[in-house]
């Protein structure tokens, strides 16, 4: 059984269509609108998620509250986040929270599977 994907980011038609390019590319994949919802969404997951595929910037709780939170857990600790930003700091973001990797928004479809697919934990 391959893990499943985690995708946060606030923005809904964006999310969604991470989601479905990722399912095509193969993944089961599963989406949070901000960092507290990823943090539940984690909590009900039977299957730790391979990746997390994570925009900085939300409402209610940003990327790195969330992957400090994240952190803090065991069972967490050791799940890749692969920032995904619009921000032009998205590589030093990335360094400071302990990430395995960035892409800066907006990403093409070829690049955001490859580099799921390079981190993505078996």
């Amino acid at each position: 059984m391959s893990r499943p994907l985690l995708v946060v980011d606030d923005d809904a038609d964006l999310r969604e269509a991470l989601e479905e390019v990722l399912r095509d590319a193969g993944y089961e994949v599963l989406g949070a609108s901000n960092g507290k919802h990823a943090l539940e969404v984690l909590g009900a997951m039977p299957l730790q998620p391979g990746l997390v595929l994570l925009d900085m910037m939300m409402p209610v709780m940003d990327g790195g509250g969330f992957a400090r939170a994240m952190r803090q857990m065991p069972q967490w600790r050791d799940i890749p986040i692969l920032v995904f930003s619009a921000s032009a700091n998205a590589r030093q973001v990335a360094e400071e929270i302990g990430a395995c990797g960035h892409l800066r928004k907006p990403v093409d479809v070829d690049t955001l599977v490859e580099a799921v697919r390079k981190h993505m934990r078996a």
